[in-house]
């Protein structure tokens, strides 16, 4: 945007600089300002009135020619400046545009973020920091644009309606997180999708708890009540603020820690081809030598099991929480 307001002050800066000049030596020859003024306009855009006054000297016909020229030539260098600054920016929409297709129409696996509030500006953060693919979709222009600021893959449009669920390409999709302010619009967004759907993971904000029940039927997986989490998170660091802060850390400490110790927590998925799918989660112990702990195991359905028993059937999908010693 700089670069274009700069191109338009160094046009129009050489345009007045003509006329200011051409005046200047009209003026100086004897004639009023007003007149000398007048000559020049119509001079430099060949209107082809009649002279003001007659150019009998070799010297006002030498002013009027370089008028003629200088003025031809800036008048050129600003219109073909103006034409360039339309033509690029049209040519970088066009290619935003282009890229932004091409990238809607290849995206797989992808979290779909109905509402860039900001408790969807928080998830778009930390799936970009994870690499994890994912598309804005919303409705207000603003936020639109705020999305296109951070370079998100982002698609205007009403989340609760299934051509645009579609654009977003709901079929491909894995995860829907609705986190709209207003519950009514989410349980809207959440039984649209699961109908389009039934197989994708859905989860969805709730301001008021008595709409938990609305989004359980509408078919959402999950259900995330922002003012609950806040009040219990505050609760938790009253209480135990030494363990919070532990378990809170922003950064690699306590990784580091686990690993002097030598273990570590991970995250194993049981892919759909995977030789575990229909097997009891002792054979996934016995494949790691003994050397995991199992704390959980994630559903694909969003369901959770703590402290899962050996003989639990594992599912294609689920994801296994452990606490793994390091060997070696």
């Amino acid at each position: 945007m700089r670069k274009i307001g700069g191109q338009i002050l160094i046009c129009t800066g050489l345009f007045m600089s003509v006329v200011a000049l051409a005046t200047l030596a009209y003026w100086s020859q004897g004639w009023k300002f007003g007149d000398s003024l007048y000559m020049v306009i119509i001079t430099i855009f060949t209107v082809g009135f009649e002279e003001v006054q007659p150019c009998h000297t070799t010297t006002l016909r030498v002013i009027t020619c370089l008028t003629i020229f200088a003025g031809q030539i800036t008048t050129l260098y600003v219109f073909s400046a103006i034409l360039k600054i339309i033509t690029e920016k049209g040519l970088q929409k066009a290619l935003a545009d282009h890229k932004k297709s091409r990238n809607m129409d290849e995206i797989k696996n992808h979290t779909i973020i109905c509402g860039f509030g900001r408790i969807g500006q928080t998830i778009a953060k930390e799936l970009k920091k994870a690499n994890m693919p994912f598309i804005i979709l919303d409705k207000d222009a603003t936020r639109i644009e705020l999305s296109e600021s951070f370079d998100y893959l982002t698609l205007e449009g009403d989340a609760g309606d299934e051509d645009t669920l579609a654009k977003a390409r709901i079929a491909h999709a894995r995860t829907l997180a609705a986190v709209l302010p207003n519950d009514m619009v989410n349980v809207f967004i959440t039984l649209t999708a699961r109908n389009m759907k039934p197989s994708l993971r859905i989860i969805a904000r709730a301001e008021d708890p008595t709409t938990e029940k609305k989004l359980t039927q509408a078919g959402a997986n999950e259900i995330i009540l922002p003012a609950m989490a806040g009040g219990l998170q505050i609760a938790h660091r009253i209480i135990r603020p030494s363990i919070m802060g532990v378990l809170d850390d922003d950064t690699t400490f306590l990784k580091n820690d686990l690993a002097e110790l030598g273990v570590g927590l991970d995250e194993t998925v049981v892919p759909i081809e995977s030789h575990l799918v229909g097997q009891p989660l002792a054979s996934f112990i016995e494949g790691v030598k003994g050397l995991s702990i199992v704390l959980a195991i994630r559903r694909a359905d969003g369901t959770n099991s703590q402290h899962p028993a050996p003989h639990l059937v594992l599912q294609a999908g689920d994801r296994i929480i452990s606490l793994m010693r390091k060997s070696g």
